[in-house]
Order: structure tokens, then sequence, then C-alpha cells
């Protein structure tokens, strides 16, 4: 137990949150959640979540704790060359080809967004990377055994050449520049660690220089700091840009725009001549230090929050000393709603003194901000934050701490995993303890015993632990005698928020939409200040309203066996959850018949036939007509419908013939047990929903038989659209379809009273009456489109839904002109139909009349023949199709020439039946027509099912009984609106009120 004593609370992921009485960062907000998870020698990782008050959000906070020594080194890396951005994982895996182990690793110093060039120093292994001009610049320096200091560099640099010492104002690996007014700028050195190139644009002198070999140590080889590099000139070159730079040499570079005299000393050099690099500081441990990094401010100085910090709330990476040498790598996320809003740099500052730190440097922010770990049982470094970019940015230098100790295999502690362990009251998670050796790599272990040491709960000898029932902290211990782990769990009892998911889609639940006897297994999830409580089902406490059926502890819904409304609740520790249930019977489609009639067989009794006489059309634009003979007893038309398993109600639409008959339906089982059902008795002329219930196991539908028992042997009847259902529905409600329009994307939703979803072939959508392509997500009922680029024309958007009883619904949304538009008839401007006739003159359906002026005459009365043209235009019919139709009408002869064939196509599609006069039928082409016989022939150029709402204007029983369905359906769509609460059904309809109509409908 000693062994425990002094291991086993430096192991596992401690957990810290006491939700009754939460301690408080006073820069972050409160404490909800701690973990500390050890990941090599002197080294640990800690999380933190904090609640902000201001924000009502989350903060979320790694750090890693680094006490220095000889087994775990600081390391500055960047990619191949210092101007290359990699990312943080990139960097690692570097290291760890080159046979390091990555314990950790913190993104850098700032950088040029363009060139990749860091802005401050980079020292590796005693050399000089990098380094600028601003000897200002904050740094933080790492000595060989791990201690570290943060300073300004004092770098001074400089070149001795042909007797003469020149300020090296543009800095070491740094991009060339202009010498600028402030001193920066102008001669730079650039060695093999810049890049392959230069990467200089404009002209300039380039002295090629070849470092000295010195046995004696005078010089050192590669730039360092207190040290002196000697070079050799190889070439002196007038370059036009970019140049290579060979490997293990340097360039000294000038731009040719710059400083005269010292242009005048580069190229008076020549191959042979020396050049002598000098760097010194002002402070001395600069010339000690191992590996050193820029950072883009001071943070904490002497214990104190430094002045004139950046007050962006953001992510923040930062690097801390403690009083005693122990290092803190820091990174705050930020940008991120519900995970962590970030901070500014004065409360990171407040942070790191907050966790010890006397001195505190902070990094490159933002989305650069990475922090990764190699966890014990790890093998290669792995991100631990949220970079709000999204994924890892790019970026130039990062610190590492890195060990190069390999495994002993001498176990000496237990990782227990999961170390996260953030639990609702009564959760249970399995704990489970590997063997670590001296060096915290995996090792083998021996049979530990579990044990509660502190706080509530319980573990099994197995390692399973189940929360208590109060909210705390837990202390669980796994001990073989020798070596022992401990993990800290924190216990919640009660949330915040409670939430349901499908478990088997992980699909959101607000609400249940069940057939009868349908069963869902439901998942609860709890969460606390956004954290998620993991937890079983069996956590919480289910309760149904029995109408709607039953739940069990694991939260699996069975639906009852009735059309029934009510709620289902979930509940844990005083918060619960409630959402509506709703169990009703569903409709599914047999036969629509809107394409050929292949499923029905003709028999010597019964003949099918496509009808599309809208008359005898109940949804869709067709149905089928049935003639049948029964003087045999019966009359039967074959099929073969498949039945799908479950349904036990079959129903359609029927138009009967009054013949007192009966229509009867014979069904097979999958055994081919054949049965016969009542459907309806045929007393009775026009439409009837008609359904019967199919005995149980039915598999097929066989036939459609009328048995005779009337006064008519034989008769014709129409059947339109049927279905099956598991309950006895008659769903005569059309879908609810929803739209807006925002820029170039609609978005449509759908729902409906009977079906849960809706395929995507039942909806469509239309963009001045042409099919137009969307994507439909049939789960939520949702569509989106990208329509086209709004122009100076007027555009309507359509959305159209049919549901599984062939209940039609629509929407419309109107796509105004980018600029104001002029219409293009003299006699529109500012009339109420200005819009709807400028959009009929775009689509060639009008083309007025006049030859110098162009006029519409929108309050003139339009003639038939004027209408059926403009009707045939705008369904875009192809006239000459219809060229060789004979009218059965008597005054065909006065339809004028330019009309004829638009009244024969109209004709012909059944659009225009004609009126009845002595002699037969006519067309009546140069009367003017009236608002319900206008309503009436546009009703038909529709298919049949939308809603046909009673009439409740003052003028509605002006509607006569062969206009009543078409006013009525258009009235339903909105397409026709009441006026001071009158539709003026038999007055003439005007030329402007024309416009208006074929717009709204299209």
């Amino acid at each position: 137990m000693k062994q425990f004593l002094r291991r086993g609370t430096a192991l596992g992921l401690a957990l810290a949150m006491t939700v009754t009485a939460a301690s408080a960062s006073q820069a972050l907000g409160w404490d909800l959640h701690t973990g500390t998870a050890p990941i090599s020698v002197g080294t640990t990782l800690t999380t933190n979540y904090f609640w902000s008050d201001t924000y009502s959000d989350l903060r979320t906070e790694h750090y890693v704790e680094y006490v220095p020594s000889a087994d775990v080194t600081p390391t500055v890396a960047y990619g191949a060359k210092v101007t290359d951005r990699v990312t943080l994982t990139g960097m690692a895996q570097q290291l760890e080809s080159q046979g390091k182990r990555v314990v950790s690793g913190l993104n850098g110093d700032w950088y040029v967004l363009s060139t990749g060039s860091p802005v401050g120093i980079i020292i590796t292994d005693g050399v000089v990377r990098a380094a600028g001009y601003y000897s200002s610049n904050w740094a933080i320096g790492f000595y060989e055994d791990g201690t570290a200091f943060i300073a300004q560099n004092g770098l001074s640099m400089s070149v001795t050449l042909g007797g003469a010492t020149l300020n090296l104002s543009g800095g070491i690996n740094k991009v060339r520049k202009m010498t600028s007014s402030d001193g920066s700028g102008g001669l730079t050195l650039l060695t093999s660690d810049f890049a392959d190139t230069t990467k200089n644009s404009e002209a300039g002198v380039d002295v090629i220089l070849a470092p000295v070999e010195d046995e004696s140590g005078t010089y050192s080889a590669e730039p360092r700091v207190g040290r002196q590099t000697q070079y050799v000139v190889e070439q002196v070159l007038e370059s036009t840009g970019s140049i290579a730079i060979p490997e293990g040499k340097a360039v000294l570079t000038l731009n040719a725009k710059d400083d005269a005299a010292t242009l005048d000393k580069l190229r008076a050099l020549v191959p042979g001549d020396t050049v002598t690099l000098s760097i010194t500081s002002t402070d001395a441990r600069w010339s000690e230090v191992d590996q050193a990094l820029g950072g883009i401010a001071k943070l904490v100085t002497n214990g104190q929050v430094a002045s004139g910090l950046d007050a962006s709330r953001t992510a923040w990476p930062a690097i801390g000393i403690k009083a005693d040498g122990t290092l803190v790598f820091y990174a705050l996320d930020g940008k991120q709603p519900g995970l962590s809003v970030g901070a500014t740099q004065t409360q990171v500052a407040q942070r790191l003194i907050e966790l010890g730190c006397v001195e505190a440097i902070c990094m490159d922010g933002g989305g650069s901000t990475t922090i990764g770990v190699t966890y014990p049982d790890g093998s290669s470094m792995e991100v631990v934050n949220s970079p709000s970019d999204g994924s890892q940015r790019a970026n130039s230098t990062a610190i590492f701490l890195t060990t190069e100790l390999q495994p002993t295999g001498e176990l000496d502690s237990y990782y227990v995993t999961p170390t996260d362990n953030l639990l609702l009251s009564g959760a249970a998670v399995q704990l489970s303890a590997s063997g670590l050796d001296t060096h915290y790599y995996p090792t083998s272990g021996y049979e530990v015993e579990w044990e509660v040491t502190e706080g509530g709960g319980t573990v099994d000898e197995n390692g399973l632990f189940t929360a208590g029932t109060e909210s705390g902290t837990s202390q669980v211990t796994a001990d073989d005698g020798y070596a022992s782990g401990t993990v800290s769990i924190t216990t919640v009892s009660t949330p915040d928020s409670i939430t349901l998911s499908d478990e088997s889609t992980g699909a959101a639940v607000t609400a249940l939409n069940l057939d009868p006897g349908e069963q869902v297994d439901l998942k609860a999830l709890a969460s606390y200040r956004g954290l998620d409580l993991p937890a079983q089902d069996t956590c919480f406490t289910w309760t149904a309203d029995p109408t709607v059926g039953t739940v069990d502890e694991y939260g699996v819904f069975t639906a009852g066996e009735k059309s029934a409304s009510g709620t289902l609740t979930v509940s844990a520790g005083g918060k619960a959850l409630t959402i509506s249930v709703s169990v009703a019977g569903h409709v599914n489609t047999l036969e629509d018949l809107e394409g050929g009639m292949d499923t029905f067989t003709a028999t010597d009794t019964a003949v099918p036939a496509v009808e599309t006489g809208l008359e005898y059309v109940h949804n869709g634009r067709q149905s089928l007509k049935v003639t049948y003979d029964a003087s045999a007893g019966s009359a039967s038309l074959g099929t073969a419908l498949a039945i799908p398993a479950g349904e036990s109600w079959l129903g359609m639409w029927v138009y009967g013939d009054g013949s007192g008959n009966t229509l009867m339906a014979t069904v097979t089982d999958s055994q081919l047990q054949t049965s016969q059902i009542l459907l309806t008795a045929l007393n009775f002329t026009g439409w009837k929903y008609v359904s019967a219930e199919l005995p149980e196991g039915t598999a097929y539908l066989n036939s459609l038989d009328v048995v005779y028992g009337g006064t008519a042997v034989s008769g014709t009847l129409w059947l339109d659209q049927l279905i099956t259902a598991n309950e006895n529905v008659s769903d005569t409600t059309a879908p609810t379809v929803s739209l807006s329009v925002s820029g170039t994307q609609l978005t449509a939703r759908v729902s409906d009273n009977v079906d849960r979803t809706i395929p995507q072939e039942s909806v469509s959508l239309t963009y001045d009456g042409a099919a137009l392509s969307f994507t439909w997500n049939e789960s939520t009922g949702t569509l989106s489109a990208a329509l086209p680029a709004a122009d100076t024309g007027y555009h309507r958007a359509t959305v159209t839904v049919s549901d599984a009883s062939g209940n039609l619904g629509r929407a419309s949304a109107d796509i105004q002109p980018v600029s104001a538009r002029t219409s293009p008839f003299a006699d529109m401007t500012g009339h109420w139909a200005e819009a709807y006739a400028t959009y009929l003159y775009d689509t060639g359906v009008s083309v007025g009349v006049g030859e110098d002026t162009l006029l519409y005459q929108p309050d003139k009365s339009i003639t038939r023949a004027e209408f059926f043209t403009m009707v045939a235009r705008w369904m875009d019919l192809n006239l000459t199709q219809y060229a060789g139709v004979e009218l059965p009408f008597v005054d065909a002869a006065s339809i004028p020439d330019w009309a004829l064939d638009a009244v024969k196509a109209v004709y012909s599609l059944g659009i225009l039946q004609g009126a009845g006069v002595e002699g037969g039928l006519a067309a009546n082409a140069s009367a003017t027509i009236s608002r319900a016989e206008a309503m009436t022939i546009l009703g038909r150029t529709q298919a049949r099912g939308y809603a046909q709402p009673e009439l409740t204007t003052d003028d509605a029983g002006q509607v006569g009984d062969w206009a009543l369905p078409y006013v009525q359906s258009l009235v339903g769509q909105g397409v026709v609106t009441p006026t001071d609460n009158k539709l003026r059904p038999t007055d003439a309809l005007t030329r402007g009120e024309l416009a208006q109509l074929l717009y709204a409908i299209l």
C-alpha cells in the first residue's frame, strides 16, 4: 500500500466537480469539470471546463504541466524549412520519425500568412534558425535541462566584410524587405534552413557564402548567439529575382533599390573573401539556450498581469513558468459557442496566475491554437483541443516535449480508463486498468482489486462503477498490492436538460407519430451546462399516457392498438422532458392509376380502360373505367396487386352507376386461401369513398367483382386511388406546404395529417411552370433547391405535394425583378395587374395590341377566342399537333383563323367542352367569357385532388353546379381570392383578371 500512497494519485484523469457549491476561476468562470492525467515522467495533462455567467456558455482549457528534467525535454520544431507551414500533427510525425516520443505539443509563434515566415526567434539545438531585427520581441528560451525563461531576445546581428561591419537589419531567415524608417529590413542573411530559394521577388545583389570549417573552435559552423560564424564568398550575383539556396550554405542579400553604399560593399566582394557573422545579446542567457521560440506578447511578469494586452475574445495558446520552474503549456479554445467562447489575453494571464505562474508568454492565437498529447497507452500524438477553424491549421512553428526514454517493462503503476468520467446519478461505466512501466509505456500487470476510496457510488470486482444518488466526486482505485492507479468520477444528480433520440438511427426525437402497435427504442441523454452526462436508459424514469401506449424502463415505447393522442415523459433528478405522442393509422398507395392499366386484366365480363375525363377522375389526371356485364350473375376484373404485410384495410374511390349491384373484392393470403369481401352497394352515382377490412394475412388483391342484384345487369363504374391502411382511415386532408425564398435558395417544409413521410416522387417543384431539380429530405419533409439568379422579370416557384391518398397541396413564392421593371405596355403603369401582364408578355402568352404604342387593355372584357388562345400559349402547347382535330361546334366556322388551332387544342384536351345550344354545342368564340367559365376551364388544366372548401362568399349561390368543384378548388389553393367577400362568377372576365389568374395558377 505504500506504493499506492506514493503513486496512486498520480494516475488516471482526476475529475473534480462540485455541483452544489462550485468553485470558481476569477478569470474564466465557475469550475464545472476538471481532469488531470499523467502522460510521461514529470508531465501531466489537465482539462478544465468553466461556466461563464457573462456569456451563459462554456470555456474549455487544456494545459500540460512539465517539471523540467533530462528525461523529457522541450523541442522547437517547424517543417523541413522555417517557412514551411505544417499542422501540429505533421510536425509531431516528423519528430516521431526521428525516434522521439512526442509527449505533448503546442503551436508556436506568429508568422506571415503569405510567406509562412515566422515573426520571432527560432533556436533549435543552440542554432539560430531565424531571428528578426526587433530585439524587443518577447521569446521563451529553454536550457538543455528543460528549464526556461521569458525575455526580450535583445539580439544584435552584424556581418563584417571588406573591413566594414554592417548591421544585419533584415535579420536571419526572414523574407527580404526594403529598409524601412524604423530601421528594419535591408541586409538579410538566408541559410538553407530558410527555404529552397531566397523567395525574392525583385532584383538584388546576392552573395553566396560557404561556412568555414574551423577545427580550433574559434568559429561556430552555424549561427549561434554569443559566437561568430565565418563564411567564404563563393559568388556575387546580380539577381533579377529568386535564386536557389545551396544546402549547407547561406546567401547574403539586399534589394537592388536599397542602400547604395551597402550595395557597393556587396558588389566589391570577390570569391575567396571572408564574411563574419556575429550574433550577440545584452542578456547573456540567450547564449546558453538550447531551444527558443518567439511569442506575440508577455502576459505575466513577476506574478502580475501585463498591461496593453489584446482584448479580443478568442482562442489563445500560452506558456507559463511557475516559481519552482514548472512549465505550463496552455491552450484555451474559443469562437465555438457550446464548447468554448474564448477569452481575452488579460483573462488568460489571470488564469495562468491562478495556476501559479509568475511569468507567461502568449503564442499565436485564434485558429492556430492547437495542443496535443500522446497518452500513455498511445503510440502517437493526438490533438486534444478543438481548433476554432474546425480542423488543424498549418502553422509555422511549434514547441514540443519529447523523450527518448525506452520501455523498461518494470511495472510501476496502473493507467485507469476511461479517463473522462462525468456521469448522471445511477449511471454505470466500465473501468479498466492497464499496467505502465517506469517510463510510462504499457506493460503487463496483475489482477487488481477495485475500491471506491473517496465519495459515493459503488464498484464491483470487475471494475464496473455505478454512480450514487448525490452530486459529487468519487475516487476509484485499482490496486494489485504493489502498483496502483486512481481515477476520479464526477456524479451529477440534477441535469440541466434531457433530450431523446431514436436508438436505431441516432436521430433526435421531439415528438412521436406512430402506427398502432408500432415500437420504437428511445435513448435519453442528459446534459449539465452543455456537457453530456453519460447514462443508461434505466437511470431515467419513463412514463406514458396509457391511451397512447406503454414504455418500459429501457425506453422502449410500444404504441397502443387504437388511434390516440397523448404524451411521454422521461425524467431524472427532478428534470423532465415531455413529448407529444400521436398514434394513428397510416395509408399506403396501392395503385394511383396514373400510368397504364397493366395491373388489371380484362375478362369476358369486365373490361378496364384509362379514363381522362375529369368528371370521372377523383385524384390526379386519370382513373380506371370499368365496363362490366353481370348477366351471368357476376362480373370480375382481374388483377394481381400485392398487399403489403400488416395492412388490414382496403380503400378506394368509386364512381357508382346507381345500378343497385354490389361491388366486391377477391383476395388471397400467402397460403393462397381465397376470400371475398364486400366493398359497397352500387346504389349511388358520383364519387364515394369505400373501404373494407381485409382478412388477416391478406397478400394479394385478385379481382374486383360486380355481383348482380339490382336493376341493371351491365354498366360502367370508375375507380380511383386504391389504398391500403392498418386501420379504417379516410384521408381527405391535403398536405401542408410552407415555402420560403432567401436569395436563390428555396426551402419548403411539408407535413401531412396522416402520412408521416412523403416520397420524393410525390413532390414536384416548378419555376415558371417548368420542372426544377431539388433535394428532398424525406425524414424531415424538407425540400431545398437553388433557383436561377433573379433578373429583370417576374417569376413564380411552386411546390406541389401529393399524399398517399391522392390529396394535393401546394404553395408558391414570387421572385421579384432585381430592379424596378418598366411595363412593356403603355397602359399598365401603376395598374394592379401590371406585374401579371408583364409576366405574360415576357413568356410570350400575350403580345398586346397596337402598332406604334403597345397596349394590354387590362380592363377590357376578353372574348372566348382570346381566352382560349392565351390559355393554349400559357400551357405551351404545340398547336400544329392539333390542326387536324375536327370540332363538333355548330359555330366552328365563325372561329377566327388566329384562334382556330388553339380552340382545337383545348377541345382535344377536354378543357373546352362547349355550350349547349339548339342543334348541338357551340364554342361562342366571339362572346365574352364569364369568371365562372374561366375558372372552370383553368381548373380543368390541373390534376384533381386539391381541397374543395365550401364557398362562403355572399354570391356563392351564383356559382353553377357545373363550375362549383373547380371554383372551390381554385379558391382553396388561393389562386382565386374573393374581393369584398364576392367572387362575381357571372361577371365578364377582364384581360387584367386573366393575367392574374394565369400567373397565380403556375
